[in-house]
């Protein structure tokens, strides 16, 4: 007996919700207007800029650190022993570490906005993937072209 009151209860479960799904219909297309196509576009080139911002960057970073090492091994043009080479040193060593330390959150920054360009170009092209091209008579009653997601 109550195996098949739970049956029963289990088969007019499935039943409601297949009604439901059968007067629900097809879901509400989203609309989209000019401001999302402009927002994708300007995604687009944020993505662009940053990627190359980033390289920028790495590249600065990389220059910095070059100069730095060179500093670095520079040896002092005055007599060994004295004070004039020793001050030298301590400079060429400050200025080499100051350089390098530079280089290094130039090219950590150039990493992460690079990073982020590419995120957005990676979202960019997953929403153009669902852009649609429309021809003809368009949804705002003008004749043309457009692309809806």
């Amino acid at each position: 007996m109550l195996k098949s009151v739970l049956s029963g209860l289990f088969l007019f479960c499935i039943v409601c919700l297949h009604a439901q799904q059968a007067t629900s219909g097809e879901p509400a297309k989203r609309t989209y207007n000019h401001r999302d196509s402009v927002n994708l576009s300007k995604m687009n080139t944020n993505g662009n800029l940053m990627i190359a911002g980033g390289v920028g960057l790495c590249g600065a970073g990389s220059y910095l650190i070059w100069q730095g090492t060179k500093i670095l091994n520079t040896t002092p043009v005055a007599a060994p022993g004295t004070a004039l080479y020793e001050d030298e040193k301590q400079r060429n060593q400050r200025q080499g570490i100051i350089y390098l330390a530079a280089g290094g959150v130039g090219i950590a920054g150039g990493i992460i906005l690079t990073a982020f360009g590419a995120k957005n170009k990676v979202e960019f092209k997953q929403r153009k993937r669902m852009m649609e091209m429309q021809t003809g008579l368009l949804d705002n009653g003008k004749l043309g072209l457009a692309l809806t997601f």
